[in-house]
């Protein structure tokens, strides 16, 4: 006889359903707006990185290309688009991982869709969702 991995296991209402749904799709428009923000960011250091080489190329010092390129403010800024990234796409994926076992799927077959351990899910989906940053 087959196991229900579910049985015994409370049901969410479907008022708490929606809620994940509606977390699930929120985070996954997050990931998508850091993607094109990453896209852009991207843009600008590739932009960064050729006006360079074109200095260095033309005998300038590697010192002062860094300073009139402003190569700090570009690398922070690639940095910090990269967190973002980072933050979004661990929210999304919690958020899926808890949808999908709120449905009703099991922890190894969330694991195998996402190409994850089981333990990774299991651990994901039991933790609190994080804070989102303002702005």
């Amino acid at each position: 006889m087959a196991r229900n991995p579910n049985a015994g296991k409370p049901r969410n209402t479907p008022a708490q359903m929606q809620s994940l749904r509606d977390e699930a799709i929120r985070s996954i428009g997050e990931m998508e707006e850091a993607i094109l923000a990453t896209r852009n960011q991207l843009r600008v250091m590739e932009a960064v990185m050729r006006r360079g080489r074109k200095m260095l190329e033309s005998g300038r010092g590697a010192s002062e290309v860094a300073t009139v390129n402003h190569a700090a403010e570009a690398r922070a800024a690639t940095s910090e688009i990269i967190r973002r990234v980072q933050g979004a796409r661990h929210r999304a994926q919690q958020a899926q991982f808890k949808l999908a076992a709120a449905e009703g799927a099991t922890m190894a077959e969330i694991a195998r869709g996402w190409g994850v351990s089981r333990q990774l899910v299991s651990r994901m989906v039991k933790e609190p969702m994080p804070r989102r940053r303002k702005g």
